[in-house]
């Protein structure tokens, strides 16, 4: 059923209330949701009155499709036809930057920046978008501290690396200080191959020496961990090129120095 925090909610206001969800029980809703590799959302809106409607979305995420749902009742609202609203909501692009940036790089890896900030809920989005991106490749998480979680911190942190090793996520390289270890310990514990390192700087050198062609790369973080430049820098490396032959080469692993100090192996 629709949300039911918000079908509670329905009886405290005299304003119209608009349901949207993936049952029936809502005024909008997503019916047929399929995700491409690049992680991009398409589906059936679906209306009360006037049937239904395809959507391709170009941001990367299904959980994207709740917010296309959300935009969609706000244009019917507005008196935006069904076939107007799916037009505009397949041609939407990110408002801001490192919001599920994706890139392809030349060696087939793909980076996925998401570092303007971080939630539970949108390292939730995060994880499973990496997840439902690799399909039998290799999944790296790059994770940094979520802030401002107050008492629940501890907690939080603790959840989403139980949650890393719950979705089958291949590698971790946890950024930062006590939130990071708590992120490590617990996906190590469901025997995630990990890594803990001091700052960006380090995970840049530690990541380099473990990406190898073909692999899904997630970046994310609160915005002040700082680890967006390292996944720009991931995105485009000097030596992601083809070979000779027009294979795909495998990035160089730089020599090994003090970046490597300042990580740890779980």
């Amino acid at each position: 059923m629709a949300a039911a925090p918000t079908v509670a909610m329905a009886s405290r206001t005299r304003a119209r209330v608009v349901l949207v969800g993936r049952t029936r029980d809502a005024h909008l809703r997503a019916e047929d949701v399929q995700v491409d590799d690049l992680g991009r959302a398409r589906f059936h809106l679906v209306t009360p009155d006037e049937g239904r409607a395809e959507v391709a979305l170009r941001l990367a995420g299904e959980h994207h499709v709740a917010n296309a749902l959300t935009a969609a009742a706000v244009g019917r609202e507005a008196g935006l036809s069904i076939d107007r609203i799916a037009a505009q909501l397949s041609t939407a692009k990110p408002a801001s930057r490192w919001r599920m940036e994706v890139t392809e790089r030349p060696d087939g890896v793909t980076v996925i920046n998401d570092a303007y900030n971080a939630n539970p809920d949108s390292m939730r989005a995060g994880l499973e978008a990496l997840k439902a991106m690799a399909r039998g490749r290799r999944a790296v998480a790059v994770l940094g501290e979520m802030r401002e979680l107050g008492a629940e911190s501890n907690r939080e942190h603790t959840r989403l690396g139980e949650l890393v090793a719950q979705l089958g996520i291949a590698h971790l390289i946890a950024v930062g200080g006590a939130e990071a270890q708590l992120i490590e310990q617990a996906a190590r514990r469901g025997n995630v191959d990990t890594v803990t390192c001091a700052d960006p700087q380090a995970a840049s050198t530690a990541l380099q020496q473990l990406v190898l062609a073909g692999d899904v790369v997630l970046v994310k973080a609160s915005r002040a961990a700082g680890l967006q430049t390292l996944a720009e820098h991931l995105a485009q490396p000097d030596d992601a090129a083809a070979d000779r032959d027009g294979h795909p080469a495998r990035p160089q692993r730089p020599p090994r120095g003090e970046g490597e100090q300042r990580c740890r192996a779980g």
